[in-house]
């Protein structure tokens, strides 16, 4: 699988994901995934060159878009994070993400973002600051936004793996969790990877965006699971 088609795959996985829950969403069931999904699919988008020069020439040509994928991502996490622990059953994960040392880790993260995007010498749009790799800022700016999705993902690998071998659990929610955990745990050996010298070649996009995909499988199995449990329990009140 190339690079570019990964990519397409999650955009599409993203857009469907979000688009099954739309009924729901309506009615007010799974809004947080929803909009999360939503977002996701924002952010994948924005990393396929034809869609990022689409947006990024409206926003005036000067990688507007590379900053609006990032803080897009930071929220998808937060997001995520929260809904997860939820799911997962983890006061921990939800206070490491949403607590004070949480919110601490964001606010630094965003805040550098935006000081690394500003220092950075930008002219003319570059899907993923391509042509100014060579700029300590942008190589600064492109490490932060690294390490928070890392951080959160790291909250959640070992509350998703315990939630994917809870026996008492159903077998399509099992999976859900082994996906989640999946993709967290990729998210995180991406970040890692990052930190060292390696070239990582086309791994550099085949990780992060198979954790997408393991993701969002993952999301939409929990969604399947929900719906067929609510089915079963509408079909044992009318037997009752």
């Amino acid at each position: 699988m190339t690079t570019t088609t990964i990519q397409w795959v999650a955009l599409g996985l993203c857009a469907a994901g979000a688009a099954v829950r739309v009924p729901g969403a309506r009615r007010g069931r799974g809004r947080t995934v929803f909009i999360a999904l939503v977002l996701l699919t924002l952010a994948v988008g924005l990393s396929i060159a034809p869609i990022y020069e689409a947006v990024d020439g409206v926003l005036g040509a000067v990688n507007l878009a590379n900053l609006l994928l990032r803080l897009t991502l930071y929220t998808v996490f937060v997001l995520l994070g929260i809904r997860m622990a939820a799911a997962f059953d983890s006061p921990l994960a939800r206070r490491l993400i949403v607590g004070p040392f949480g919110v601490a880790v964001l606010a630094v993260t965003v805040a550098s973002t935006l000081y690394f995007f500003v220092a950075s010498e930008l002219p003319g749009s570059s899907t993923a600051l391509i042509a100014f790799g060579d700029q300590d800022t942008v190589q600064q700016y492109a490490a932060v936004g690294r390490l928070y999705p890392g951080y959160v993902a790291g909250c959640l690998v070992i509350p998703a793996i315990a939630s994917a071998v809870d026996r008492r659990a159903r077998t399509i929610h099992r999976v859900a969790c082994a996906l989640l955990a999946g993709g967290f745990s990729l998210v995180v050996v991406f970040v890692l990877l990052r930190l060292t010298a390696l070239d990582l070649m086309a791994w550099d996009y085949l990780l992060p965006f198979s954790a997408i995909v393991l993701t969002v499988l993952g999301l939409c199995l929990i969604w399947l699971s929900h719906i067929l449990g609510r089915r079963r329990r509408t079909g044992a009140n009318r037997l009752a």
